[in-house]
């Protein structure tokens, strides 16, 4: 798999030769010793790739994942066929989503038994590089990277002209989009060092057919999902090591379901994305501007062709409840229309989705029961099911790997419940400065499509289901008791309560500036601990040090932690009253939901408000 060995090609050229003299300077080192820690980094570094390897790795990776998983993958072999046909010409660089330490097993298991060739190699963290694991990982194509050696000239030299050697010989790579793994479910910001890396090297090479190919690799149900949520809470990770390998593999013995690999349309390397705004932020602007929005819409399209599961649509609308328990009745009305709205809009639904009969739906929730996410109260007249406390945040992450399909709804209920805040007649412009700031507020939450689209789609549903709402003809809380919301509530809420914490401590602090953000995530986790002892905020996740980590992304971006003492504190009050007047927002939805619903109760109905 490999033409020639790196070694022997790298340090026989001239260029290389010059590049280690002046990093052997840079490192205060002798030539000799500079050359000896030369070869040792690559060899920490390369790839050995045999074919011999390969069908025992196979079997292993199916050893492992079988022991919890389905056998056999879900795949859209169509698309996996299409990118087959242009492996020959083209150089592919496969970007995968990362959910679980499953993900790299299933991705190359998903090539190798489709007989896919050449098999691309993958890039992992050093962190895996442990006794045992590491030299078969190597010898399957693993290429083990350090997390951070910008201050080491002589490894920043050998990593960048190793690169260099692979795409000089047309060597497909893979790697995880994300850097490490998502604890909250939603897919995370790009981390944009390796793709920088290889975007520098095809310029360096002249490599022009290169295709950046979007993968989205999907749980019904996550192993890990246990330590996420410890790690979400503020507790240590659990450093790799063969004893740590070892009790995973070992650990897995509970029925997970099904696994689902989709490959996405492909990304040409140099293409415009129409991407500018959004969570791109500062990182579009500059040289590396066009790398950025490129990474950004892998990314958007690893979220469209990420299956939507029951477990996924049921979480959202027991999270969706807040709090109170819901009969078997009250869940299929809500999630069939849920279900209904993804047939509506043909989104990609894994082959397990089944939520269009009143049994389909309660199968699904006796499998959430068999998990432990939610629990049943019957001994009453009527069995209610519910998700107890602790459970939350673990249930908020199987709903947020689908909260980007229902974004411009949701935004458009809580843009519809601005305006009934409003003492001005609603109209569309109003709802639009409502919307366009919502989508501007969440900008370092998820992927969007351009303003005007996002907007233009917003516009077109809240049209569809609140019909009369804007020019004052109809109240719009009488509008929202008639058709309550379905996802303004249920999938922003935690976010928003999580900015309404990180608000009120950077308020708290005056013009202080914050220095430490480890420190000051600490004091997040212990403020939104406090403010859900006290019912200020009501939502579990929204204490999640992931979230609080976006959240300082987007203070940092508003100059909320640092700067001008006289304007710091003006910006933090003015971040605050934004935050506030959304979750404003975000309570009249609930308020309706819950009215709609006691509604039913007190006449005895059980049928058609929540259609879609």
């Amino acid at each position: 798999m490999n033409p020639v060995s790196a070694a022997t090609e790298l340090f026989g050229d001239a260029d290389f030769q010059a590049g280690l003299r002046e990093a052997a300077v840079a490192a205060g080192k002798q030539p000799e010793q500079a050359e000896k820690y030369a070869r040792k980094c690559l060899r920490e570094i390369e790839a050995t790739p045999r074919e011999s390897w390969l069908r025992p790795a196979a079997k292993m990776a199916r050893f492992i994942y079988t022991r919890s998983y389905e056998a056999q993958l879900d795949i859209n072999l169509e698309a996996l066929e299409e990118l087959r046909a242009q492996s020959g010409d083209k150089l592919l660089l496969f970007l995968w989503s990362h959910k679980s330490h499953m993900d790299s097993f299933v991705f190359l298991l998903s090539l190798y038994e489709q007989q896919f060739k050449p098999l691309p190699l993958i890039f992992a963290g050093i962190n895996m590089n442990f006794l045992g694991f590491g030299a078969l990982a190597r010898r399957v194509g693993a290429i083990f990277l350090r997390r951070s050696f910008h201050e080491d000239p002589i490894y920043k030299l050998v990593f960048k002209s190793y690169i260099d050697y692979l795409i000089r010989h047309k060597i497909p790579l893979s790697w995880s989009i994300e850097g490490t793994r998502s604890r909250t479910g939603k897919l995370s910001p790009p981390k944009l060092g390796i793709l920088n890396w290889v975007v520098e090297a095809c310029e360096r090479e002249d490599m022009k057919d290169v295709l950046l190919v979007p993968v989205s690799i999907a749980f019904d149900r996550i192993a890990e999902i246990d330590d996420y949520v410890a790690i979400q809470t503020g507790q240590p990770k659990r450093k790799e090591s063969l004893r740590w390998f070892l009790d995973y593999i070992f650990g897995m013995s509970t029925p997970y379901g099904k696994v689902y690999v989709r490959y996405g349309e492909p990304v040409t390397l140099g293409q415009e994305t129409g991407l500018s705004e959004g969570m791109l932020g500062d990182d579009a602007q500059g040289q590396r501007g066009q790398v950025t929005r490129m990474a950004f819409e892998v990314c958007r399209r690893i979220e469209q062709i990420t299956p939507i599961k029951s477990a996924d649509v049921l979480t959202m609308v027991l999270l969706g409840a807040n709090q109170r328990a819901l009969t078997s009745h009250e869940i299929y009305q809500q999630a069939n229309a849920i279900a209904e709205v993804v047939k509506e809009r043909e989104l990609p639904a894994a082959s397990g989705f089944k939520l269009e009969t009143q049994e389909e739906v309660a199968a699904a929730v006796l499998a959430l029961q068999g998990s432990g996410l939610v629990k049943a109260y019957d001994k009453a007249d009527e069995p209610v099911y519910y998700i107890p406390q602790g459970k939350r945040l673990a249930a908020a992450y199987y709903r947020n790997t689908i909260t980007h399909y229902f974004l411009r709804t949701a935004m458009g209920e809580i843009g519809l419940a601005m305006c009934a805040l409003d003492i001005a007649v609603p109209g569309e412009e109003t709802l639009k400065d409502h919307v366009t700031n919502l989508r501007d507020l969440y900008k370092f939450e998820f992927f969007y499509k351009p303003t005007e689209e996002f907007w233009s789609d917003a516009l077109r549903e809240t049209n569809q289901r609140y019909q009369g709402w804007d020019g004052g003809q109809v109240s719009v809380e009488k509008l929202l008791r008639e058709h309550p919301p379905r996802f303004g509530h249920a999938i922003l809420r935690s976010i928003t309560e999580c900015y309404l914490v990180t608000a009120v401590v950077l308020e708290g602090r005056g013009s202080t500036t914050v220095e430490n953000t480890k420190k000051f995530t600490g004091q997040l986790l212990a403020q939104g601990e406090q403010m859900l002892l006290r019912r200020t905020i009501t939502c579990e996740a929204a204490v999640s040090q992931d979230l609080f980590s976006n959240a300082l992304r987007l203070a940092d971006h508003l100059q909320l932690l640092d700067g001008p003492p006289d304007k710091l504190e003006e910006r933090r009050v003015a971040f605050a009253q934004r935050v506030i007047t959304a979750l404003s927002a975000i309570n009249l939805l609930q308020r309706s939901y819950d009215a709609a619903w006691f509604s039913q109760l007190s006449a005895g109905r059980a049928g058609g408000l929540l259609g879609p």
